[in-house]
């Protein structure tokens, strides 16, 4: 059986990369500053910002978990291998996109964006973000197929307790102008590298099966 391990590290390392993405955090941050809100209520405001990405996000690799254990008795022989060539594919596709397409008017687009939050639209910007569930995951939650829904739980949490940390942290390094250093990094190298982790774990499933 193949060990599961890398699957659970997989799933930490994709909230931890995808939440460390200033498109995440910058907002909040600058959203505190422009409204002046006190430290509790930036926590709070955080801690839900979160959640509700986090459980869409979840809500989403679950269904694609139950779909696949009902049609995974008609393919169990070929499963493991269906999943690693999966994971390679979208892995790839993750990792190698945000490096091959260029964003036209990235400043524009970031003055925009600051413009929108001065104004009283800030919060729907926000809602808008953490209410969009995470695609990046879907290929971590294929390794649940062949493990059972309990993995897919296990998961669940591992990908949770990440990634709400992680947007916690890097919201109060922000705070504190520690943020700046990693708002230098581009987005496009965070996804990358969570398209990465995905090919490999894809390439492990293959190897180890």
């Amino acid at each position: 059986m193949i060990n599961l391990i890398p699957y659970v590290i997989g799933a930490g390392v994709v909230g931890i990369l995808h939440m460390s993405a200033p498109d995440h955090w910058a907002t909040l941050c600058l959203l505190a500053r422009n409204k002046q809100w006190a430290p509790k209520k930036l926590f709070g405001i955080t801690f839900a910002t979160a959640i509700g990405h986090v459980a869409l996000s979840i809500v989403m690799g679950l269904a694609v978990v139950a779909v696949g254990l009902v049609v995974s008795h008609l393919i169990s022989y070929y499963l493991d291998t269906a999943i690693g060539i999966i994971m390679i594919l979208a892995g790839l596709f993750f990792g190698l996109k945000p490096l091959v397409v260029k964003k036209r008017h990235e400043h524009d687009e970031k003055e925009n964006s600051m413009g929108k939050l001065r104004g009283g639209i800030g919060y729907f910007v926000v809602l808008g973000a953490a209410l969009s569930p995470d695609p990046t995951i879907i290929p971590i939650y294929l390794s649940a197929i062949s493990a059972g829904f309990y993995f897919a739980l296990e998961l669940s949490a591992v990908f949770a307790a990440a990634s709400i940390l992680t947007l916690l942290l890097f919201v109060q390094l922000g705070t504190l102008g520690l943020g700046k250093i990693f708002e230098r990094i581009p987005e496009k190298y965070n996804d990358s590298m969570v398209g990465f982790v995905i090919a490999a774990i894809g390439v492990y499933v293959l190897v180890a099966r």
